[in-house]
């Protein structure tokens, strides 16, 4: 399984976009191009993926502090339990607090109890400047840490959200090129005597706007278009976005949108910021390829919510638009999406980003219990989306 941070669901197959790697896999397997996020932010949408709960059901429907509880339910620990998995996580999981001073390696007998046998974690590219961990040593070793939170802090000054400029770490440190490092050398040392679950969660494509200088560029020569403009007609704006609704409060924020030329700039880098990490799922394809030639290897790739770039002048979540709620969704079974199979396609209808995901985990725990497509197709029509007191049903 490869997640995603900020990943818009609807930048996938964009003539603009540089994937390769994801558009193959499209290609080759399921492509849920309608899947909705639990809830547009990382806290309760991550702790829905890993539960199978709503946010609602576990108390937390938007960025707080909050510990997964230890007895919630895992697929994971289903995975490990009932069925002899090895199961290891690399990456973000962002299932506790990312309050300063917390090392994350504290989290280790937590994250065991949750279900995963090995656990390299690191935060998101804001936490990171707060939290310790593994890449946060790395980072004061060579001399960038200090710089690192010197260099972010200056990115947000006054509240500005939308800076754009190539990151100050060496590509060997940038933490979403550090973690495929770190993937692969796991990769090289998973058994071959016993199912395993790899679960590789990378913290970009999430702002800071930093990808680096040899990256930019790397999307392709297609002009970028605009973002969703906000709409003018003051008694539709205020019926879509009531007083005291969170759009409302969102839009205060921005009131009179984002500079054109930054907008620009961010969704350019951005798209280079994809560019980088399909990059990164191909050397990962290939290390796996490469290591188990003709095993059965199920993949799984996700992003927990989306992210605005400028929709209705707003930046990053937290509210019902498309740009925010609608997630990446691809599910490759092992040897590919082939046959009738093919003659049904789950583009046409909303389907939820947790039951998705489940989904795909209950196709490779018990194959000869049906096919992910089987799975899928029980899937309630009605997507749940919540975010602090406000609910949306997708249909």
């Amino acid at each position: 399984m490869i997640s995603f941070d900020q990943w818009r669901g609807d930048w996938l197959h964009q003539k603009w976009l540089n994937l390769p790697h994801l558009r193959n896999l499209a290609l080759n397997g399921w492509d849920v191009r309608r899947c909705y996020t639990s809830s547009p932010q990382c806290v309760p949408a991550r702790a829905s993926w890993l539960t199978g709960k709503t946010p609602g059901e576990l108390g937390v429907t938007r960025n707080i502090d909050y510990s997964v509880p230890v007895d919630s339910p895992s697929f994971v620990r289903e995975l490990r339990d009932k069925y002899n998995y090895k199961t290891i996580l690399l990456g973000k999981s962002h299932w506790t607090p990312h309050s300063p001073g917390i090392d994350l390696r504290d989290n280790l007998p937590l994250m065991n109890r949750l279900g995963f046998d090995h656990v390299r974690e690191i935060a998101g590219p804001r936490a990171l400047a707060v939290v310790d961990c593994e890449l946060t040593d790395k980072w004061s070793e060579e001399g960038f840490l200090e710089a690192y939170r010197q260099d972010l802090e200056m990115r947000y000054q006054d509240g500005c959200i939308h800076t754009v400029r190539p990151t100050i770490l060496p590509n060997h440190l940038y933490p979403d090129l550090w973690l495929t490092d770190v993937a692969l050398h796991e990769i090289a040392s998973l058994p071959n005597n016993q199912p395993w679950f790899l679960w590789v969660s990378y913290p970009g494509p999430h702002e800071p706007f930093d990808v680096p200088s040899s990256w930019r560029g790397s999307h392709g020569d297609f002009s970028i278009p605009p973002p969703e403009d906000r709409p003018k007609n003051i008694d539709q704006l205020n019926k879509l976005a009531p007083p005291d609704s969170e759009l409302a409060r969102k839009i205060s924020r921005w009131p009179d949108g984002i500079p054109h030329s930054s907008l620009m700039d961010l969704r350019e880098d951005y798209a280079d910021h994809l560019s980088l990490l399909d990059a990164q799922v191909g050397k990962l394809i290939e290390a796996i390829d490469l290591r188990f030639k003709k095993k059965k290897i199920a993949i799984s790739i996700c992003s927990d919510h989306g992210e605005l770039l400028g929709d209705w002048g707003l930046l990053l979540k937290g509210c019902f638009l498309e740009g925010a709620v609608r997630s990446l969704f691809l599910h490759h079974p092992p040897g590919g999406r082939k046959g009738l199979r093919r003659l049904w396609n789950p583009s046409s209808r909303p389907y939820g980003l947790t039951q998705t995901l489940w989904a795909a985990a209950n196709a490779v725990r018990q194959p000869d219990q049906g096919s992910f497509g089987k799975h899928l197709r029980s899937i309630s029509e009605e997507v749940l989306v919540e975010f602090g007191n406000e609910k949306m049903i997708v249909r």
